[in-house]
């Protein structure tokens, strides 16, 4: 069942980049009649292909903007995770208005002739052309590298950044076209402004982010194993504390000796000597936590599982170690409009953790009725148990239940409604996988459970700095196929188009 958002908070932000994207088309259609434009078959694919070049070009910068994870733009979408959704959708935008401006732009010099399509890439084309060229043949290959390549993060943040200098070299291109540059001056101005912004926002985060973006110090006071794939780290401010509310999560990078590996490896055991030779590739890098503690703790915790090579590596820190914290983020359980009386937490695996914070941060008496359904594998992955199960005895209105899939199944709204009674006034918050809550929000629609009620976050929204899930990947070999065949596959598709239109 299809997501049809029911607050107008939830439309905002898709609604200013539409906006955006619109207004230099608009710009565009009022420097010349209409008529003129349209009236012969390669004035209207000329014309068609300039207005790809603006809406692409405009929500190209708009993306970086969204990349840059700007606190006033995540409160504008409700949440990172929202804005994140957003970026990607925006992202694979921008690609395909781009590609139609090369295929239109190819298509309407080929009403002229085929070799004068051709000559747009040629070497006689110019520098401006050769930048066009070059930057969709760059855009190219790192959007098929970010969607079918499973890269190592260091490799993946590079990819990303690429596209702050993709965009420099498409804005080149665009402001040094005659046809565009001589259209009108609001319309220059309108899309310099844009393109400022982008480059503004790339320079913020990839270039000068040590020094722009704020960030706090801890001091690392203890890496707790839980099991063998989790791991609880708790943090002492170096300096004012991060200011939060629970269900938020941050940015953190760990600065450790260990993960340097600067230990002799004839002085570890084989488990640190395999995981501190994968820390010395990744040390310094920022991966997105969900806070566990409550605000009023003065110690900072997260909870981690093992999922990949970082979050693996992170089992070997050692107390003294620094973490630079940035955030916080997230707008979870805090997007209902109105709260309900009672609540109702489904919790997947390692997505319990914005709920401890939640749990640890319930007063003695009031607030919520609470119910936490918290889904494992097998019930002895259910951690934090007898904390959570203190509180329950505490508050009588919290109960918590542990669904362990081998045992009960999946989790579904028809269970959630034997047990619990109708729920259509019901507030929900769901924390997992991604296939748990499409799932789940689906079942509670067909039991009564409207949109407005229903909260949910995946714990790996965010691609830039989340573990992958092992998985077999490409070889070096496949992956330079893969580069060398992707380069010019935008262009290829462009000229097939150029020959047919030849032909017709």
């Amino acid at each position: 069942m299809t997501r049809v958002p029911a607050r107008l908070d939830d439309l905002r932000g898709p609604l200013l980049l539409a906006a955006l994207i619109a207004v230099p088309l608009v710009l565009w259609a009022r420097t010349a009649p209409l008529d003129v434009r349209f009236d012969n078959e390669f004035a209207t694919l000329t014309s068609l292909a300039v207005l790809s070049a603006f809406a692409g070009t405009s929500a190209f910068a708009l993306n970086l903007v969204l990349g840059a994870r700007l606190r006033p733009v995540e409160h504008l979408f409700g949440g990172l995770d929202r804005m994140y959704a957003m970026h990607r959708v925006l992202g694979q935008t921008a690609f395909v208005l781009l590609l139609g401006h090369v295929v239109l732009i190819l298509a309407s010099r080929a009403t002229i002739s085929f070799g004068t399509a051709l000559e747009l890439l040629g070497p006689g084309a110019g520098l401006t052309v050769f930048a066009g060229v070059l930057a969709f043949s760059v855009m190219t290959v790192s959007i098929l590298l970010t969607l079918f390549v499973r890269l190592g993060h260091e490799v993946f943040v590079y990819v990303q950044r690429s596209f702050g200098v993709v965009f420099l070299v498409a804005t080149y291109h665009v402001f040094t076209t005659d046809g565009a540059r001589s259209l009108s001056t609001a319309l220059n101005v309108y899309v310099a402004v844009l393109a400022t912004l982008g480059i503004a926002a790339f320079f913020y985060r990839s270039v000068l982010g040590n020094v722009l973006v704020r960030r706090r110090r801890y001091r690392v006071l203890a890496a707790n194993r839980l099991d063998e794939f989790v791991t609880e780290i708790v943090m002492e401010p170096v300096g004012k504390p991060l200011a939060y509310v629970p269900g938020q999560f941050v940015f953190v990078s760990f600065r450790s000796q260990a993960l340097r590996s600067e230990l002799h490896p004839f002085e570890l055991s084989l488990e640190r000597q395999v995981l501190s030779f994968q820390a010395g590739a990744i040390a310094n890098q920022f991966h997105p936590f969900s806070i566990t503690s409550a605000p009023d703790e003065e110690e900072l915790r997260i909870t981690v599982k093992a999922v990949g090579d970082y979050t693996r590596a992170l089992r070997i820190l050692e107390p003294g170690a620094e973490a630079v914290v940035e955030g916080p983020y997230g707008a979870f359980a805090h997007r209902i409009v109105r709260a309900a009386d009672r609540q109702i937490w489904l919790a997947g695996g390692i997505g319990v953790t914005p709920f401890l914070s939640l749990a640890r941060s319930l007063p003695d008496e009031g607030g919520p009725s609470v119910d936490l359904y918290y889904c494992v594998e097998h019930e002895e992955e259910a951690h934090f148990l007898d904390e959570l199960r203190a509180i329950a005895a505490r508050r009588g209105d919290f109960r918590v239940v542990v669904v362990p899939r081998d045992r009960d199944g999946f989790l579904t709204a028809e269970r959630l409604v034997e047990e619990l009674g109708d729920l259509s006034s019901t507030d929900v918050l769901i924390c997992g996988p991604p296939a748990m809550i499409h799932n789940l929000r689906a079942q509670l629609h067909a039991v009564g459970v409207p949109d407005a009620r229903i909260d949910a976050e995946e714990f790996d929204f965010a691609k830039v700095g989340v573990d992958r899930v092992a998985e077999p990947r490409l070889s070096d070999g496949q992956v330079l196929a893969l580069l060398f065949g992707s380069a010019f596959a935008g262009l290829l598709l462009a000229a097939a188009i150029v020959v047919v239109t030849e032909a017709g």
